[in-house]
């Protein structure tokens, strides 16, 4: 599948494909958490762009005055994030080696400070789950799809008892084999 796949983000960089490890805990759990694929220098001018959009948006040159402007522009296709929907959500009819065989719907930031209770779970429900929705988590031959999948970026440390987004995991059985190394 792979063959037809762009193997490099949109910075010339390489994509990091889905270990088996990983593929097994998303199809698990349903999500896996990727944490340090930013250093501080790559976070600081992310963070300082996000906070101008939040606060003082018209401060911004007119290109940077969306969240996914400026600095904050290596959000979109890291290459560890690209390599994770090339294998969930990528369609080879769609891909090339200049064009993800994704998209994106949309993106947003959230400010949350000290004390912040905003505790609000959402989902599906299946109250619109239409025969062949491609937005279901399902397995294919060899491959999962998870049309609705979420990337969120946590631009702060987030220790134990902080608050920070919460996951919750689906009842998953896996189809993958469980790799030795877990």
């Amino acid at each position: 599948m792979a063959d037809k796949l762009p193997r490099t983000n949109g910075d010339g960089l390489p994509v990091v494909p889905m270990t088996e490890e990983q593929k097994y805990i998303f199809d698990l759990k349903g999500w896996i958490a990727l944490p340090g694929l930013l250093s501080e220098a790559e976070l600081e001018p992310v963070r300082e762009h996000q906070l101008r959009f939040l606060r003082d948006r018209d401060s911004l040159p007119p290109q940077e005055r969306d969240n996914h402007g400026g600095a904050s522009q290596i959000l979109l296709d890291h290459p560890v994030v690209v390599g994770v929907l090339n294998e969930i959500l990528s369609h080879q009819s769609l891909a090339t080696e200049d064009c993800y065989g994704f998209r994106y719907d949309h993106t947003h930031t959230s400010l949350r400070e000290a004390g912040h209770d905003n505790f609000n779970p959402h989902g599906g429900g299946g109250f619109f789950n239409f025969e062949g929705n491609s937005h279901i988590y399902q397995m294919l031959p060899g491959r999962v799809h998870a049309g609705l999948t979420r990337v969120v970026w946590e631009l702060n440390e987030v220790g134990p008892g902080d608050g920070g987004t919460l996951f919750l995991s689906g009842s998953h059985k896996t189809a993958f084999p469980r790799p030795e190394s877990l």
